[in-house]
């Protein structure tokens, strides 16, 4: 048993002997997860259980930083928390029936999403008087995605604090995840970046709200190019929340993907933002469509108060400035691709760490396909070039893309960047 939880129960037998009045309390409980083990300028993705409070309460904050084994904070220069995911094991998730993981398989138990955090290192802070419910026995899982910068491999955790309310009723909230690819631990896709200066790419996604209620709380995630992450009640054709990314943090280096935003604005407020029973709610992402952006997201995580809003008049937060347009990044490919020019070839395998042709030649028009043969997952992304794509990462398969522009691609394997690199040159 950790330290960290047997402070915890010390903490409630306590409470609970306290006299009458003073059973209220809210421990700050910081927890750890297993040792993480990242190769050199390697990418670490996985799940594994976590510990979470033994006690029944609530969750008013939450917030996770990355720390070597002996505690320390580790800069996102040196390890970066791309993004980390807490699910609630056996709870079912909100907008989502089955949640697929990194294996690109459906998960065998339900989970739901309950708080996550990226590079943009979004807190939760949920309003006085409201907590999102945990009892001591419901079980806790972590899905990571940390990048290592160091030529050597570095072994860190995931650490994590949460101020949990114990002894006292509150207003209980249910987090509800919108995603552009809702339902996956990878849920990528990519801007072409053919629109010319100053034009923006957006996608978005729908969802019906099964009751009626409040969102007290929320916060976003975008990626590297983000403009905004929006989102309105079109049932009655307004704006309820508008997150926007500030750009200007560390520069980690080597650069191994484009880098994100530092931070995104949130919200925490009672009563909130009141919808109804049978409201469409839409999630737009805007990007800058200029330059191509791949493997983006476009996330929203909010916290919801189910009950009557009879009365209440549509309401919404106000934009606290206006999008930026965010600086672009050309990612140097970090391994010059080596073997012979392989011309007018319409395939080639991608085995463990290689690509099988890595410098190719194609006419205009050309359906390419790679064929995936490896022990473990890779994938094809751009780095730069005339339009931005990206496969999902594969162990087995085959990804085909259709090059209709011509130029130079420069292509990298985004789980093995300074390894598998890859040139096509479209004529």
């Amino acid at each position: 048993m950790s330290r960290a939880l047997r402070f915890v129960i010390v903490a409630a037998l306590l409470t609970l002997c306290a006299p009458s009045g003073a059973l209220a309390a809210v421990n700050t409980i910081v927890l750890q997860s297993s040792p993480i083990t990242i190769g050199p300028f390697g990418v670490a993705r996985g799940i594994q259980r976590v510990d979470s409070p033994s006690v029944d309460g609530n969750v008013v904050s939450m917030s996770a930083d990355v720390v070597d084994l002996a505690g320390n904070p580790v800069p996102n220069a040196h390890v970066m928390l791309h993004h980390v995911v807490f699910v609630k094991v056996l709870h079912p998730d909100y907008t989502c029936s089955t949640f697929t993981g990194y294996d690109g398989l459906p998960a065998p138990i339900p989970v739901e999403r309950f708080y996550a955090e990226g590079e943009e290192h979004m807190s939760l802070g949920l309003p006085n008087g409201y907590g999102y419910p945990n009892k001591g026995s419901d079980i806790w899982g972590l899905v990571y995605m940390l990048m290592n910068h160091h030529n050597s491999a570095d072994t860190v955790r995931v650490r994590y604090t949460v101020r949990y309310a114990t002894g006292e009723s509150l207003r209980p909230v249910t987090p509800v995840w919108l995603d552009m690819r809702n339902c996956q631990a990878d849920p990528i896709f990519s801007v072409p970046g053919t629109g010319g200066s100053g034009s923006s790419y957006e996608q978005h996604t729908d969802f019906t709200m099964p009751e009626s209620g409040s969102f007290v709380a929320g916060g976003a995630h975008l990626h590297g190019g983000g403009l905004q992450l929006e989102l309105t009640d079109r049932s009655w054709g307004g704006r309820l929340f508008t997150s926007l990314p500030t750009w200007g943090g560390e520069m980690p280096t080597p650069m191994m993907h484009e880098p994100g935003p530092v931070q995104m604005t949130t919200f925490s407020t009672a009563p909130g933002l009141p919808v109804r029973r049978g409201d469409t709610l839409r999630l737009s992402a805007q990007y800058d469509n200029s330059a191509p952006h791949t493997r983006v997201m476009g996330i929203m995580i909010l916290y919801f108060s189910p009950g009557s809003v009879d009365g209440l008049s549509p309401s919404s937060i106000p934009l606290t400035g206006a999008p930026q347009r965010p600086p672009y990044m050309r990612l140097p490919l970090l391994r010059r691709p080596r073997g012979p020019l392989a011309r007018n070839i319409r395939s080639t395998a991608v085995g463990d760490y290689v690509f099988g042709n890595q410098r190719v030649s194609i006419p205009r028009g050309t359906t390419f396909t790679w064929r995936f043969v490896g022990a473990e997952q890779h994938d094809v992304t751009l780095a730069s070039g005339p339009v931005g794509f990206a496969s999902p990462s594969l162990q087995r398969g085959s990804y085909r893309h259709r090059f209709t522009r011509p130029g130079t691609y420069r292509l990298f394997c985004s789980l093995h960047p300074t390894l598998m690199t890859q040139i096509v040159t479209v004529r």
